[in-house]
């Protein structure tokens, strides 16, 4: 329990009194949530799902796809990169606030973060800043496949 009180509780409810953030601590500790929860303007569903091939796809080359797998303004762009043999995010790195992650799921890709070059295969992960100068390129011999998060979406 947060051992605040039922009037306590009301007026904050009505708007009638300011909680500390010790308060709105103890109140997202019952509740089982994070305290930026409870600071949000925006109520967002308990659960979404994207499913029968309803996600968005964005083909950004003949050698590059994206399918989107998170959905529209989240805080965070969840999506699948689909890289053909050869294929690159492009000859030049390119950079953008935030955090990335990815799993590689099928092939061989090497990603080049602030000049320092990771090959990764099935099963390997990353994570970096991408406000650092980043590519990648698909440098085995089949189509790559990664899961990749990104925070805030760039798309």
């Amino acid at each position: 329990m947060s051992n605040l009180g039922e009037g306590y509780l009301s007026r904050l409810e009505r708007g009638q009194v300011n909680p500390s953030l010790s308060t709105l601590k103890r109140i997202a500790d019952v509740l089982g949530r994070p305290v930026v929860q409870l600071l949000d303007d925006v109520v967002l569903p308990l659960a979404r799902a994207a499913q029968d091939g309803g996600h968005r796809r964005l083909v950004v080359s003949p050698e590059l796809e994206y399918v989107i797998l998170s959905a529209p303004n989240d805080r965070f762009a969840l999506f699948k990169v689909i890289l053909a043999k050869g294929g690159t995010s492009g000859e030049e790195p390119y950079c953008h606030e935030g955090l990335e992650a990815g799993i590689v799921l099928k092939g061989k890709v090497r990603i080049t973060v602030g000049g320092k070059s990771f090959v990764l295969g099935a099963g390997d992960s990353i994570t970096y800043r991408s406000d650092l100068p980043h590519r990648f390129e698909n440098v085995g011999e089949e189509e790559a496949i990664g899961i990749w998060v990104v925070s805030p979406p760039t798309f």
